[in-house]
């Protein structure tokens, strides 16, 4: 069968439809990857004309995959609703669809929940042959007035048995300055998102492994990894075959939890036959200075580390068992190698935040070990998650806009004027975000941080906001400027080699 999957996140770094097409492939199934990404925009929607050419380049599938996060829906949803008039199955699917099928099931007839590899296979190969697909585990399926609810099936043990994802390019497309076009190396930018395993233990509240993690119990370990051997091969083909590549960005969601003989193995064969630096994410529990002098000696240049509340938001609210001094005690053990650069992420614009909440994170981060990166990320209440279901019952969700669905993390004055709550520091840790050195954390040199901070202006500026809406309408206006004028000036104006320079020399950086 001819198979079109299409991918609409912010960057063509999808693995996951990547993976299911190789597995199709394998299959002897025919498969084109679209992928039209918006960078750094979830919201925006697709013009008329790029949906016309979507069409013509979906005409002769006969089952169409669509995957989305619930940030990048209602793209998702525009072009499911576009394609239906092809008369053909169509998919959706995506962590959204996984969490929110309730949701997803009235856009589309086929929802796809859960991992997709081997369900979307079953479907494909049933439409095939004609059979009955009422039944295809993993799937809900509506049928005029009949929603088939199917379990789950159990997941996958051994992910070594499942092909490396799908970077053969020449049946890849790709949107880019409105025209959908063949997929090219130089739209790898250099890296490539690498996973190298699949599922996360510990489950917080605000993400999609809490969902997981319940609707899998039972029915296999949901955190599995694969070999370092798998890991290897596949990056040394890659490499082999992109010669513009310069870094793999690893991005489970917590590379350090791997046991250190895994982590030994690893690096001792990446050193020995990739020799190219690599990026990878932490948690401040399962960082070591074993493991992290392994990582260093084999080539990591970057590591993130998930900071993200204060010690009584992460463990009451977020459902994360990590205490300050775990914080402290990485940072110490990352200060040790410089030649790492490491980013702390945090989220604010909580509702369920005090003030003495956040200035207890700005303080957590005042103490850390500088130079390092900051990044500050504004909550968003994904649909379906625990973190979501609870704020609904509480009625800190009352509309769904309350959720901030429709916002990005970076949105930050939005953010502010959305939930209304904690204004004056958590806009200060919004300016916090950047670089942290001895002198200034982000764009706030310390020693005005310190002032900023103290106890009778924290009171003031909490009563009195005016100051507070001001300096955030103007960081709203160059927000604005930067999206609107800067960025469509960068992508638009400038001829491809200049853009391409620049994307290097700004990855550099």
């Amino acid at each position: 069968m001819k198979i079109t999957l299409i991918s609409v996140s912010v960057t063509p770094s999808d693995q996951g439809i990547r993976t299911m097409s190789s597995l199709l492939k394998k299959h002897n199934h025919k498969v084109q990857l679209i992928f039209l990404p918006y960078t750094e925009n979830y919201k925006k929607l697709y013009k008329k004309s790029v949906l016309k050419q979507l069409l013509k380049k979906c005409r002769d599938s006969k089952i169409i995959g669509v995957s989305a996060y619930a940030s990048t829906a209602p793209r998702a949803e525009q072009i499911i609703k576009y394609l239906k008039r092809l008369e053909i199955p169509i998919v959706y699917g995506g962590i959204h669809a996984t969490i929110s099928p309730k949701e997803c099931i009235k856009h589309c007839n086929l929802v796809c929940v859960g991992e997709g590899e081997d369900a979307f296979l079953e479907l494909v190969e049933k439409l095939e042959k004609k059979e009955d697909i009422s039944n295809v585990k993993n799937f809900w399926i509506r049928y005029k007035d009949v929603i088939f609810k199917n379990p789950p099936r159990p997941l996958r043990e051994n992910l070594d048995e499942l092909p490396f994802a799908d970077y053969d390019i020449e049946n890849h497309y790709i949107l880019e300055g409105g025209q959908i076009i063949r997929f090219q190396q130089r739209h790898l930018g250099g890296y490539i998102f690498f996973l190298t395993g699949r599922g996360c233990p510990y489950g917080c509240s605000y993400c999609s492994n809490n969902y997981l993690n319940q609707m899998y119990k039972n029915l296999g370990r949901t955190l599995r990894w694969h070999s370092p051997s798998y890991i290897i091969e596949n990056i040394l083909y890659l490499r082999k075959r992109y010669s513009s590549l310069k870094v793999f960005d690893i991005r489970d969601d917590t590379f350090s939890l791997r046991p250190i003989n895994q982590i030994e193995e690893f690096c001792k064969l990446y050193k020995e036959k990739v020799k190219i630096r690599f990026k990878c994410l932490a948690d401040p529990k399962t960082v070591t200075e074993e493991k992290i002098r392994l990582l260093n000696d084999a080539g990591c240049t970057d590591i993130i580390i998930g900071i993200q509340g204060s010690e009584r938001v992460n463990k009451e609210i977020y459902l994360r068992n990590q205490s300050d001094e775990d914080v402290k005690r990485a940072a110490s053990i990352l200060h040790k190698f410089p030649k790492i650069a490491v980013m702390y992420d945090v989220i604010t614009c909580n509702p369920y935040e005090t003030n003495q909440d956040i200035l207890n994170l700005i303080n957590l981060i005042r103490e850390l070990p500088s130079p390092f990166y900051l990044s500050v990320n504004n909550l968003v209440f994904f649909t379906g998650t625990y973190l979501y279901q609870k704020a609904k019952t509480d009625g800190v969700i009352k509309k769904e806009k309350d959720s901030a669905s429709t916002l990005n993390y970076w949105d930050r004055f939005k953010h502010i004027k959305l939930k209304k709550k904690n204004e004056y520091l958590v806009l200060i840790l919004n300016l916090m975000r950047g670089t942290v050195t001895r002198r200034r954390i982000g764009l706030i040199p310390r020693f005005i941080l310190k002032r900023l901070l103290t106890e009778k202006r924290i009171k003031f500026h909490s009563k009195f906001k005016l100051l507070t809406y001001l300096i955030g309408y103007l960081v709203q206006l160059f927000d604005l400027i930067r999206e609107h004028i800067l960025k469509p000036i960068y992508r638009n104006l400038l001829p491809v080699h200049v853009k391409v320079w620049y994307d290097k020399i700004r990855y550099r950086a």
